[in-house]
């Protein structure tokens, strides 16, 4: 799998011109697109990338879903991203694309490592409302400008202090997207508690492992990160504790109805030994397996 590490050779693969300035680069979508290659296997990008896409035409399709919008959207992406494309669509917007240390010595490296979008998976793109793709449009435009017009010389406080305003935006449009999901249909919570409730359908049946974040997050489609987020929003608590509370009820349940010994119970739920059950129940319910199966008994 080839690795970028640098501007220069990235723009290279992507049959475009020298970069615009050696740690940063802007460019029109609709102009560096077609100079793309048609397919691409897996590369490693070790660059921040910021994508602003507007006047899609028809569906758009990213990881397992398919999208459409008549406004825009964004997409961040962080050094060590894996991409590929078997096919490319033709969009209007803006793509800045930097080297970490543009930002390393910068208050924006901070808030970056704050801001868990740059670590979302694809198909978790930030879908804006036109007031707010007329915001980040005039904003990306400033910048585009500034590295044209000066290229290798480009106020580099400016564009950072862009950057910035870019970054606080789009957090603040995504809380109003996440709170938007929360309202729609039946809540995220409700599913994780549906997938929750189907993996311990059978309690006669021991199963093979504890659900965790990232395995509830595969089936709602969605990225661990976000998963927990729109959880949050929704409940003020995290995905992995929605988790825990579901199986340490399970558990109690086999405690308080059953005669299965501690070991049996535990095995029943999915963990792989007693002692580690056993703290984790305590941790949850803040009583032990033992004390609640004497209750049981008395």
């Amino acid at each position: 799998m080839k690795t970028f590490n640098d501007l220069s050779t990235y723009n290279k693969y992507l049959n475009l011109s020298a970069p615009l300035h050696p740690l940063m680069d802007s460019r029109v979508c609709k102009q560096a697109i077609p100079n793309f290659p048609k397919t691409s296997k897996e590369i490693q990008v070790n660059l921040f990338k910021i994508s602003l896409k507007k006047n899609f035409t028809g569906d758009i399709k990213y990881g397992n879903n398919k999208y459409h919008t008549e406004n825009g959207l964004m997409l961040f992406s962080e050094p060590g991203q894996v991409v590929s494309w078997d096919s490319l669509t033709f969009w209007d917007g803006y793509a800045f694309v930097f080297h970490p240390d543009l930002i390393k010595k910068n208050p924006v490296f901070n808030r970056i490592q704050q801001y868990k979008y740059f670590s979302y998976e694809i198909n978790d793109a930030l879908f804006m409302t036109e007031k707010e793709a007329e915001t980040i449009t005039w904003l990306f435009t400033k910048i585009h400008y500034e590295l044209l017009e000066n290229k290798s010389n480009a106020n580099i406080d400016v564009i950072l202090s862009l950057l910035n305003v870019i970054l606080t935006y789009s957090e603040l449009f995504y809380e109003r997207q996440f709170k938007e999901r929360s309202l729609d249909t039946i809540s995220v919570t409700s599913k994780i508690k549906m997938l929750l409730q189907e993996h311990y359908r059978d309690l006669s049946i021991p199963v093979q492992s504890i659900p965790t974040v990232s395995s509830i997050a595969e089936k709602l489609h969605l990225s661990s990160n976000y998963l927990t987020d729109l959880v949050r929003i929704e409940t003020g608590k995290s995905t992995i504790t929605i988790i825990h509370d579901f199986v340490a009820e399970q558990a109690e349940i086999l405690l308080l109805q059953t005669d299965l010994n501690i070991s049996d119970v535990a095995f029943r739920l999915g963990f792989s030994n007693v002692p580690y059950f056993s703290r984790f129940f305590k941790k949850v319910k803040g009583i032990s397996p033992t004390e609640v199966r004497n209750q049981r008994k008395g």
